[in-house]
């Protein structure tokens, strides 16, 4: 099996997960990820995503998560409306609430590998810097910024979900390994999530998955050479060592101030991205069609 591949997603039966929580009205199961399994629930006439926590997961961490979640009021940020974590009878219940965002995720809409008219581009990542920056406002990390955490309302509006791996970062690391830098989607690594430590992570991590997103929604392709059979190594040395996404032809007929976007984004050293997310909202906004 590739390293693309080793991410298992954790998955529990629609049916067993009615038996758990008989007080919801479940609707369908949602994408799942490798810390939860998701469902589309209803509770007194109001749609909600209900969470089932895997039991593998760190209790801190969920509550991180659960907090960090709990501190933020945004519109491109999904609200949390209830946490629980309890023990009876034998049977332990571990899961969250959070409101239910109408729409599709972010990559329903780059299947195809069609580049994207710059309106679309703007209509989309300007609002999701916002979010960005509403996180990084509190000292929050996403670590795993990708096109499926990133719901699209039915008016456009993109809303960042699933704070799994989020990073306080004025909070205790739980740990500060190099593995503990690898958690998330390694499709969307920064250079520091294969190479550092955890101490390397911050804001400017969820910047350069920022620019992975932003040059497949512009280019139609991901700026490193990914393959599904890739092993860590080459995984390595496609996100760490390759500078070739500037002479796809793709990206040479972008706007030039979208190119520069990019290429900060797109930096090795995180030091010399974009200081802030509001910054990129900002050069993105000003950006006129040539």
């Amino acid at each position: 099996m590739s390293w693309l591949g080793q991410i298992v997603s954790f998955s529990i039966d629609i049916d067993a997960a009615r038996i758990l929580h008989p007080d919801y009205e479940f609707i369908g199961a949602l994408t799942p990820s490798a810390q939860k399994a998701a469902f589309h629930v209803r509770r007194d006439g109001k749609d909600l995503c209900l969470k089932i926590i895997a039991p593998n997961q760190a209790l801190e961490r969920v509550q991180r998560e659960v907090l960090a979640m709990q501190t933020i009021s945004h519109p491109n940020v999904a609200k949390i409306i209830e946490y629980e974590y309890s023990a009876r009878a034998g049977t332990t219940r571990h899961f969250l609430v959070e409101e239910f965002v109408e729409g599709s995720d972010l990559g329903t809409r780059m299947i195809g590998g069609s580049a994207w008219p710059l309106a679309e581009i703007k209509n989309v990542f300007v609002p999701l810097c916002d979010g960005l920056t509403a996180l990084a406002n509190f000292n929050i990390i996403h670590r795993d910024l990708k096109p499926s955490n990133v719901r699209i309302r039915p008016t456009g509006q993109p809303v960042i979900i699933d704070f799994g791996l989020a990073r306080m970062l004025d909070m205790e690391s739980l740990t500060a390994t190099v593995e503990g830098a690898r958690l998330g989607t390694p499709r969307y690594f920064s250079p520091e999530q294969l190479r550092g430590t955890k101490r390397d992570i911050d804001h400017r991590t969820d910047l350069y998955a920022l620019g992975v997103i932003l040059y497949e929604a512009a280019v139609g392709k991901h700026p490193s050479p990914m393959k599904d059979t890739m092993t860590f190594d080459e995984l390595e040395q496609a996100v760490c060592d390759n500078i070739d996404f500037a002479l796809d032809p793709g990206f040479s007929t972008l706007p030039s101030k979208l190119q520069l976007v990019l290429r900060r984004l797109l930096e090795k050293e995180r030091g010399r991205r974009p200081a802030s997310a509001s910054l990129v909202g900002n050069l993105l906004s000003s950006i006129e069609a040539t």
